[in-house]
């Protein structure tokens, strides 16, 4: 596995980590800026449709460069099978987010923007945010502590808990935030 061929493809996915991870560490330190009042509403909106690009490239160079650093690895351990549904939902999550920046990037004030659909925004935020650092956390412990880490023991099944947690997350803030409205 400590080939040149599987140096070269690791730059090409730590490469489109910086890109990707970046990006996203950009459009949420603007939305914890307006959070914070330092910057107005629709300046995130402009900063995350500019950086929005760049955290696609740098997704898929990962997903790209994934593929034969799996190859190469030869095996898909229990762990993989966890980071490879973190990589799945970021992707998931990066269409629900691409939604909700088209539908806030009409108003002017974030006060403007209807309490369902900023609770979604943080949901889809607090994701993305979950599911990068875990794949980044797994792809360290695979490449720094051990190859192949047979943990969870069902890792599909963990997987499964996760998607069950963050939907009921979802749903239980549908229901609150529509009765509200």
């Amino acid at each position: 596995m400590e080939s040149t061929a599987f140096y070269i493809v690791l730059f090409i996915h730590l490469s489109g980590l910086i890109l990707g991870f970046g990006s996203v560490m950009v459009t949420d330190l603007y939305g914890t800026l307006w959070l914070w009042d330092r910057v107005r509403f629709p300046q995130v909106v402009r900063v995350a449709g500019v950086t929005e690009i760049f955290v696609w490239m740098g997704w898929g160079t990962m997903v790209a460069a994934g593929i034969p650093l799996l190859v190469l690895k030869g095996v898909v351990d229990n762990l993989m099978i966890v980071k490879l549904f973190f990589v799945a939902l970021i992707g998931v999550n990066g269409v629900f987010l691409y939604r909700i920046r088209e539908r806030v990037k009409s108003f002017e004030h974030g006060s403007d923007v209807p309490r369902i659909v900023m609770f979604r925004a943080v949901l889809s935020l607090a994701v993305s945010q979950i599911a990068w650092w875990g794949a980044l956390t797994i792809g360290f412990l695979h490449r720094h502590v051990q190859s192949v880490i047979e943990w969870p023991p069902t890792p599909w099944l963990a997987s499964a808990g996760i998607a069950a947690v963050l939907l009921l997350v979802w749903a239980t803030g549908e229901a609150v935030f529509r009765a509200r409205a």
